[in-house]
């Protein structure tokens, strides 16, 4: 991978250097002149050196919480099998005046359990996994990456944790709203090279367009399954058979419309009935039954290390 060597050199303890000018010692490691660059050797594995500008392959480290809640640390490179969705997050922000962001949490359908969102874009987010159909499984801030970096180390916390149908983990770290800083881009430079070792796949997400959100979020309201009664929706299911607009096919269906759009709106989420998205819900919007769900993890960008 770009910017990662391998020095066939040991450390400088163990030639036994005396010079000053050939080795320095300090709180981190190790600090060796080879040629005309300074390379350091740290207690990630002899025989790998992060040079000035070069970083270490063999430093990259994911850390999460086993069943009893102890944090465990492990090389990207031996975590392929490891489910990191579901478990007790390793990091939680801090509240704070000073933050413009809001923490908040979602309350999954998928899982039946709240997902940690630490602002109001990453809770949309949070609602696309939780609507998708090929997500089984997600969850927030339940692993961490660690690397060293300039005699310092460095931490990365993902925003979501992906479980697909396929078995695949799906790696989500959202964009600050700020804008791209140079901190973020290296945080991702180092999110793909933990990907490529341990086989995730790098999910973008990209918001779809705001009438398709503002119906999604609407929609999203009636997503407990305590909105689900099954006689009712056998009598939704028949009338939006075939493509019938949203209030016609409630007057169709005999049921009252309190007690019938909480329904509509729910079988909406479950995705056995649909609309077209990109109009603005109301009492015209045409409801028709849902076709077979896609496979992909669209509207994610998603790339594959293999």
């Amino acid at each position: 991978m770009t910017g990662f060597v391998h020095s066939p050199f040991r450390p400088a303890a163990l030639f036994g250097y005396r010079d000053s000018s050939l080795r320095r010692r300090g709180r981190r490691g190790v600090v060796i002149r080879h040629g005309d660059r300074l390379c350091e050797s740290t207690s990630w594995g002899l025989g790998w050196f992060r040079c000035r500008g070069a970083w270490v392959s063999g430093s990259l480290q994911v850390v999460h919480r086993d069943e009893r809640g102890r944090e465990i640390s492990l090389p990207a490179g031996q975590t392929a099998g490891v489910r990191l969705t579901g478990g007790e997050p390793v990091w939680v922000p801090l509240r704070h005046r000073s933050e413009r962001s809001i923490v908040t949490y979602w309350w999954s359908a998928t899982t039946g359990r709240h997902v940690g969102c630490r602002s109001l874009e990453r809770l949309s987010v949070a609602m696309l996994l939780d609507f998708h159909p090929n997500v089984t499984e997600f969850s927030a801030w339940t692993a961490r990456l660690e690397w060293r970096e300039r005699s310092r180390i460095r931490r990365f916390v993902p925003d979501f944790f992906a479980r697909t149908a396929a078995g695949a983990t799906v790696v989500i770290a959202c964009p600050p709203a700020s804008g791209l800083s140079s901190r973020w881009v290296r945080q991702q430079e180092v999110l793909k090279q933990a990907c490529a070792e341990a086989g995730w796949q790098l999910g973008s997400p990209r918001l779809p367009q705001p009438a398709a959100l503002a119906n999604l979020r609407w929609v999203s309201r009636y997503r407990h399954p305590r909105y689900g009664d099954a006689a009712v929706e056998g009598v939704l299911r028949e009338v939006f058979q075939e493509p019938t607009g949203l209030w016609e096919g409630v007057r169709a269906a005999g049921v009252p419309r309190l007690l019938a759009l909480p329904r509509l709106y729910h079988l909406m989420w479950r995705r056995e009935l649909t609309m077209d998205w990109g109009v603005s819900l109301g009492p015209a919007s045409v409801i028709r039954r849902e076709g077979c769900a896609s496979p992909r993890m669209s509207p994610f960008s998603v790339e594959d290390p293999s």
